[in-house]
């Protein structure tokens, strides 16, 4: 062979192995998944980049705490007041699957709406974690368990469109986990739902029209530090608009502030046949801010909420006050570990009276 034949057959054997390479590349390629975020999965989907049953690598930050529970799966079918806040809840496993929450990667409160949630077993490794843990997973889409369907309130970050009208909760099912690292912070929100027995109920003298007599009227009050004595509130979507006095107004305004200064309350719908104790904002890894927030929503029930009635002058003359008012606890943010089960102690949480408040007497 000559001496250019030689070169000529060396230069393909080269071109040759060099192509090999890159196809074995490609394949390699292929065949190791792609990690992706809470916020990719979707878009992945509409897009048919992914299917359901596809298996997945998912990078994000885990919560127990559940930001998309319907409140018509707590409150049988109302809603008892406007929220600028996700009630978050930890609840048991049903039919012995747990649901969960996964946030992006750094994610430190479990308010955002970019989320999924994550369905595991009752023997799944995904027990040995918390609320707060990063997490490496290895997951297959699935649509919304039955048996969660009614209870999550749909996102536009899980649920794909499969045809105009036509939309399709989706979750992770979680095949294999291990730790990627540890917020330092993680907030969620507690509180509790109740209701009271007989209820105080207003009783107009006058068939005039007012505030009193309106559906979208409540009740609320700050509770650490005590906002004495209780406001009105209004439900109004369009408050502005809304035939409410300036006076209501402002109050109600105050009332959508709280929750974002963190303040705690005691709010009640329909008043005032139900309440909500609220503690916005807790870091869970605070182990001070979680025992206050407990001897807060214990101590409303156990102390404050029947002595608060008992109170003259709080609230208007049409308000009728029974004797013998039960008040009892229908939700919590927590259904693993019962807040009523627990003590509280006195000495730490505010008593819901002011001792220098004097009410207005009414004029003859």
């Amino acid at each position: 062979m000559n001496d250019w034949q030689q070169t000529i057959v060396s230069v393909y054997q080269v071109l040759h192995v060099m192509i090999s390479i890159i196809k074995s590349l490609g394949k390699i390629r292929k065949i190791v998944p792609k990690e992706y975020t809470v916020t990719e999965i979707r878009d992945a989907l509409q897009s048919s980049e992914l299917h359901f049953g596809d298996k997945i690598n998912v990078l994000g930050t885990f919560s127990e705490y559940l930001p998309f529970v319907d409140p018509k799966f707590i409150l049988k079918g109302s809603e008892p007041f406007p929220r600028t806040s996700p009630r978050t809840v930890r609840i048991e496993a049903i039919d012995d699957i747990y649901c969960g929450a996964l946030f992006p990667l750094d994610q430190k409160d479990a308010f955002a709406k970019e989320t999924i949630p994550t369905f595991y077993g009752i023997d799944s490794k995904m027990l040995e974690y918390s609320t707060g843990h990063m997490l490496e997973m290895k997951c297959r889409i699935t649509e919304v368990p039955i048996q969660y369907k009614k209870l999550i309130n749909h996102s536009e970050f899980f649920t794909f469109e499969k045809e105009e009208n036509l939309t399709i909760p989706f979750g992770l099912q979680i095949l294999k986990v291990e730790p990627y690292g540890l917020v330092d912070s993680f907030k969620v929100n507690t509180w509790l739902l109740g209701n009271l027995n007989p209820a105080p109920r207003f009783e107009p003298k006058h068939k005039r029209k007012t505030c009193i007599q309106c559906a979208n009227l409540f009740y609320y009050m700050g509770i650490d530090p005590l906002g004495w004595p209780p406001r009105f509130g209004c439900l109004s979507p369009t408050l502005d608009q809304s035939n409410a006095s300036s006076k209501i107004k402002q109050s109600s305004k105050r009332f959508l502030s709280m929750e974002k200064k963190g303040l705690p309350y005691v709010a009640f719908p329909k008043p005032f046949e139900l309440f909500e104790v609220f503690c916005p904002n807790i870091d869970i890894f605070d182990v001070q801010q979680i025992e206050h927030s407990n001897d807060l929503l214990i101590g409303s029930v156990k102390l404050n909420m029947n002595s608060l009635f008992q109170i003259v002058g709080v609230f208007p003359p049409d308000l009728k006050i029974p004797k013998g008012i039960e008040c009892k606890v229908d939700f919590q943010y927590d259904q693993r570990k019962k807040l009523t089960a627990q003590n509280f102690d006195p000495k730490k949480i505010p008593i819901w009276t002011c001792p220098h408040y004097k009410p207005k007497l009414a004029r003859k």
